[in-house]
């Protein structure tokens, strides 16, 4: 249901705790530290925009391979997401693929039968 905290707080969790598996989270550089919190906003994005605009996520992988984390997001609805113009973002939300934008390697969406699968990309390089 649209307003539940609980899917992005499991999704922003599950972030943590795989970064945190890595030695990620917790590294000694900022810069990582910053990567792994990224990729936790990712998530927390890509999960309340399923809820928000594609009536619930069904489910979020997340994706270890050669130093990049993938995170996906499965819903059902066939509706592309978009990045909303500056001039239409406001106090009712328009900044969450923005920020993805930002945060992320890269993103974008794979469509499916039953909806669509939208992924983002952050590389974290492990640490010693």
């Amino acid at each position: 249901m649209v307003g539940d905290a609980a899917p992005t707080r499991r999704a922003r969790a599950a972030v943590r705790r795989v970064t945190a598996e890595l030695g990620v989270s917790t590294a000694a550089d900022p810069a990582l530290r910053d990567r792994a919190e990224a990729a936790v906003l990712i998530a927390s994005e890509l999960v309340a925009n399923a809820w928000r605009h594609a009536h619930g996520a069904v489910e979020m992988r997340l994706c270890w391979h050669d130093g990049v984390l993938t995170l996906e997001v499965d819903d059902r609805s066939a509706t592309p997401p978009a990045v909303v113009p500056d001039s239409e973002r406001g106090a009712h939300g328009g900044y969450g693929l923005t920020l993805v934008d930002h945060l992320a390697d890269a993103w974008g969406v794979q469509r499916r039968p039953s909806g669509k699968t939208v992924w983002a990309r952050c590389a974290l390089p492990l640490v010693g």
